[in-house]
């Protein structure tokens, strides 16, 4: 309630000035009256203050689950079931849909058809081998076809097999990226289904190659957002840095762990846009102004004579953390932080009320 209040306050200050700022020139121009050319511009000042800054950097990337994978078929075939739909848990070996088996199913027959005839040819060789009724190359000529056969047939009831698509992992079903009756192929990178955990979820952040040193060990204090839940933090740690720079876009991968939490269990989901601020460093104390002390130019104004407005030149602007930061000979002069967008060098002020902080 105080920082509404607080809020209410700042925002009838800025009505009053631009109010009096609209008068003062309203009537200056419709008076040739010296005197009320000179209406003093209201404005607010404050004192620096020494503070600690961080420098900071903020990335976008999307939440993605850490072992989320796209399931490919490994045979051809039209799609005849689907076992799973979006949303749907699965364990590692459930099965999630299955392909045309009858042609394969023909094929396991014929070699298991094959390979018992061969078998059978190799075991009469061997055993006359073995009694010295058969030659050395009778023997291996057998050998040879009853190994060819063996590998035929399981190499048959591996396609068969392969006409049911397991889950290679344990998770949720994210997507499902075919129907029944679809053809699908693994030369055509056809996918079926992608199954990620939402236990354990990431973000990746392509980075510019210029933060890589900041970055590179990893040890940067973070703090993340979801875009679209601003209120709620999230946890997560810098879990790799890439040793690499891509050399096309000039950046480099960075992975965060996100923390799983109860609030984050209930809403973060895979391919939710997340805001991740790191902090790179501290900047020793430094005096600071609000930034909104800064005006164009460089310039930043305090009362001089006969409560006159006087700018003073910055030699360097640099703003960190929503704060101006300005040279320590500085220290003990106010500076006016509202209605110096009005103010030329040596307007005549009157210099309100400061706000409770």
């Amino acid at each position: 309630m105080n920082r509404i209040r607080r809020r209410i306050f700042q925002f009838s200050i800025i009505v009053l000035i631009i109010a009096a700022f609209l008068l003062a020139r309203f009537l200056s121009s419709t008076s040739g009256d010296s005197s009320v050319s000179r209406i003093p511009i209201p404005v607010r000042m404050e004192l620096p203050v020494s503070r600690v800054l961080e420098e900071t950097f903020t990335a976008y990337g999307n939440v993605k689950s850490d072992n989320q994978v796209t399931i490919l078929p490994k045979v051809s075939g039209a799609v005849t079931r689907l076992f799973a739909e979006v949303g749907d848990e699965v364990d590692i070996g459930s099965i999630l849909a299955e392909i045309d088996r009858e042609a394969y199913e023909l094929d396991l027959k014929r070699a298991d058809a094959a390979y018992a005839s061969v078998s059978s040819t190799w075991e009469r060789v061997d055993r006359l081998y073995s009694m010295g009724n058969s030659t050395r190359q009778n023997w291996e000529e057998a050998r040879a076809a009853h190994l060819a056969a063996e590998a035929q047939s399981a190499a048959a009831r591996l396609r068969y097999d392969w006409t049911l698509v397991p889950s290679p992992a344990k998770g949720v079903v994210l997507a499902r990226h075919t129907n029944v009756g679809s053809l699908v192929s693994p030369d055509a990178g056809t996918p079926l289904y992608t199954v990620g955990s939402l236990e354990n979820l990431e973000v990746e952040l392509n980075l510019p190659e210029s933060r890589y040193p900041a970055l590179a060990s990893g040890g940067s204090d973070l703090s993340v957002f979801a875009e679209s839940f601003p209120e709620i933090p999230l946890e997560a740690d810098i879990r790799s840095v890439a040793p690499w720079v891509d050399p096309l876009t000039r950046t480099f991968p960075l992975v965060c762990t996100i923390l799983p939490s109860e609030e984050s269990r209930d809403f973060l989901r895979p391919g939710m846009l997340l805001e991740v601020e790191f902090t790179l460093r501290q900047i020793a104390p430094v005096l600071t102004l609000p930034e909104t002390a800064l005006s164009s130019g460089g310039r930043i104004w305090t009362v001089g004579s006969k409560n006159l407005a006087r700018g003073v030149e910055l030699p360097d602007v640099i703003l960190r953390s929503g704060f101006l930061v300005i040279p320590d000979y500085l220290d003990g002069e106010s500076f006016i932080v509202e209605g110096q967008h009005f103010l030329n060098e040596g307007s005549e002020l009157q210099i309100l009320n400061g706000i409770d902080e």
